[in-house]
């Protein structure tokens, strides 16, 4: 597994879909910040949408995907005049407040799935991004505040298509296994948008960059791919193909914190994760963390989490 798969998984990602829908005459739909993300994805149509606070509107078509991994507040309009419109009706889609909207002419919503032949106008995918904000991980302090694909990105266009038609079909409310279907489906998306952040990235440091370093990511993907708890800052040192002291240097600066404390937060989170979603015994996890007692491993988890391991396994039954 490579680290950002990794990484998704262990901050127990969780998606909702909704299909919205606008027709011809003037409209306008404003999202409201929410802590974590929200996506679009164009199914029919073209649209202008807006950051608040950014630059000039973009353009969206059919078959661009655009996301807001920290839940920008935003517009959406069927023209550049309309994102003008003082947005006044507030919409909530769920029960619970996740998501909360301001919109103004006839823009619809429904969990149901899109009628290929609706007189709309313009017929758009928006799901909601759910992830454990309490793990103080590199990655999510530096999400950016937005991921555009287009077509222009042919290779990652064509993935994004094909998740987005399983989404499409399988995040219908009334569809056997929906709820798992979009979860899964979600995080492979989000997954490719953050990919061709890495690749389109010019950012000379951070973890982003650290990510696309050849040598510091190669580093990143086997701990992230480690379950033994065998690894040492020398076999990664080994496998970057750098002396320790450089090593080192560069992954600080890249990552914000050295080697050592990395690999040990990222086993200690693996094995948080273990406590809450497995019977594997806490010896066990102990053992593939690299830790040799129970009190050692404890301690740590203890320091890290202000939980010991007996409290997580608990409280998650």
């Amino acid at each position: 597994m490579d680290a950002l798969s990794d990484i998704l998984k262990a901050t127990r990602w969780t998606a909702n879909v909704y299909f919205s829908s606008a027709g011809q005459g003037p409209w306008c739909m404003q999202v409201l910040y929410r802590p974590q993300g929200v996506f679009h994805a164009v199914l029919k149509g073209r649209c202008y949408l807006r950051e608040r606070g950014g630059p000039d509107a973009i353009v969206l078509e059919e078959g661009d995907v655009v996301a807001f991994p920290t839940g920008g507040d935003h517009k959406i309009s069927g023209t550049q005049e309309g994102l003008k419109l003082a947005a006044k009706n507030v919409i909530r889609l769920t029960d619970n407040d996740e998501v909360m909207v301001l919109k103004q002419g006839a823009v619809s919503f429904s969990q149901r799935e899109p009628d290929e032949h609706a007189s709309e106008s313009v017929v758009w995918l928006t799901g909601t991004m759910s992830y454990d904000t309490s793990i103080a991980h590199p990655l999510l302090k530096e999400l950016p505040c937005s991921i555009v694909v287009g077509k222009d990105n042919k290779d990652a266009s064509q993935v994004m298509q094909g998740v987005v038609s399983v989404l499409v079909s399988g995040g219908r409310a009334d569809a056997p296994g929906s709820t798992l279907t979009v979860d899964r489906m979600s995080e492979v998306l989000f997954l490719q948008m953050l990919q061709c952040h890495v690749q389109s990235s010019t950012q000379s440091s951070g973890y982003f960059a650290a990510l696309a370093d050849p040598h510091i990511g190669a580093a990143l993907n086997l701990v992230h791919n480690e379950d033994d708890g065998s690894l040492t800052v020398e076999s990664l040192c080994s496998a970057a193909a750098m002396s320790r002291t450089k090593f080192n240097a560069r992954f600080k600066q890249l990552v914000g914190e050295t080697p050592k404390a990395y690999l040990t937060n990222t086993r200690l989170l693996r094995a948080i994760t273990k406590l809450q979603h497995s019977q594997e015994s806490i010896q066990g996890i102990a053992l593939a963390a690299g830790y040799s007692s129970d009190a050692s491993f404890s301690k740590a988890v203890k320091n890290r989490f202000g939980m010991t391991p007996g409290e997580f396994r608990k409280a998650e039954l």
